[in-house]
């Protein structure tokens, strides 16, 4: 009696095999793990095909510049390291816009660093 439970497994076992194998499930697993890769490369181009941001600076910018430049005219000095002279400038414009919202006060700092602080050293 226990030697027939063990022949009805192993039958049972075979059968299990046999039907795996009949249903291929390796080439499935592999047909999927394909498809996932090609769209993870589809999205990845079309993310790749999308331009930068070219955002261009706040016109009124360049307002707060000249007046910044006419309010702090005896801060400004033509110190001639660069370095030196940008932290100066940086710590002058901080101190200029303190009253502005953050937004407008970063975009301002931002704007003011991609200039390299010419519009101040007119």
């Amino acid at each position: 009696m226990v030697l027939g439970i063990f022949d009805e497994i192993d039958k049972a076992m075979k059968k299990v095999e046999a039907e795996v194998k009949k249903a291929n499930l390796d080439k499935s697993f592999k047909d999927i793990g394909n498809g996932i890769t090609r769209a993870g490369n589809d999205i990845s181009q079309e993310v790749n095909k999308t331009p930068p941001s070219t955002r261009t600076p706040h016109p009124g910018y360049s307002r707060i510049a000249a007046w910044m430049k006419v309010r702090c005219k005896g801060k400004i000095s033509t110190v001639s390291g660069t370095s030196e002279r940008n932290l100066e400038l940086e710590l002058i414009a901080a101190e200029a816009t303190s009253g502005l919202s953050a937004k407008t006060k970063k975009g301002f700092l931002d704007y003011l660093k991609s200039q390299n602080y010419e519009q101040l050293l007119k």
